[in-house]
């Protein structure tokens, strides 16, 4: 079981929005649809923050707007909406609903951020179905792609970090990805053997990749030993 708030509160709204296969952007651009025009939002860098679950600790009026659409999704008065596109996406879309059949409010999606509130049983994070097991793969995959890196280029394991550590910034850089000092030092003492991750860390990890080789770590991978070399797995760093 997941003891995050943070953690629960965004892999719900990650789940809600894949029920409905929605684009994380589609609160902005509900919006900014010229004839709902909503001044709070929900703006797609504040729905980015919020599935990250990386310390992004929102204002109110985050909430009160993700609230808003919420209802407006319950309500499906779609009639005001003038993308067709955007309409087609919200049409017969499911809102996240409380107990009682009410659709979450402002103060209810505050009260899942704060860890007052469960989240609604088909989006629980209670019963991961990610196991010790397959954290233990994941750190062996990764293990073995530094080893790989090592003997592709023929140098010690401090050079070939130096290499993997360039190619990463290069692919945070691309992608717009911040890199926490404390992550790539995570990393590193993952690689080297220091540091074995309980599940409970990759778990947050798995959160952060959205789909395999996504993220930095993953990419830069992919790249110095070509896709073919590189072994994937459940998670990407």
């Amino acid at each position: 079981m997941i003891n995050d708030p943070q953690l629960t509160f965004a892999l719900t709204l990650k789940r809600w929005f894949k029920q409905n296969d929605w684009p994380q952007k589609i609160t902005d651009d509900w919006a900014k649809d010229k004839g709902v025009m909503h001044p709070h939002g929900p703006w797609a860098s504040q729905m980015c923050g919020a599935m990250k679950a990386d310390g992004y600790n929102p204002k109110a009026e985050f909430f009160l707007a993700l609230g808003a659409f919420n209802r407006f999704v319950f309500e499906q008065q779609l009639t005001s909406v003038q993308d067709t596109k955007l309409r087609e996406r919200l049409s017969d879309a499911n809102p996240l609903l409380l107990e009682s059949g009410e659709p979450y409010g402002g103060a209810e999606f505050w009260s899942l951020f704060a860890g007052l509130l469960e989240a609604p049983e088909e989006f629980s994070t209670s019963g991961e179905s990610m196991t010790q097991e397959d954290c233990d793969l994941w750190v062996a995959t990764m293990r073995d792609n530094f080893r790989k890196i090592s003997l592709k280029y023929l140098v010690s394991r401090p050079e070939a970090w130096d290499i993997l550590l360039d190619a990463i910034k290069k692919e945070a850089a691309i992608k717009s990805h911040p890199l926490a000092i404390d992550d790539i030092e995570w990393l590193k003492a993952v690689l080297s053997g220091i540091h074995d991750p309980p599940l409970d860390e990759c778990l947050r990890l798995a959160h952060r990749a959205e789909e395999l080789e996504s993220t930095p770590v993953g990419a830069a991978m992919s790249k110095l030993l070509g896709e073919t070399e590189s072994k994937k797995s459940l998670l990407t760093a």
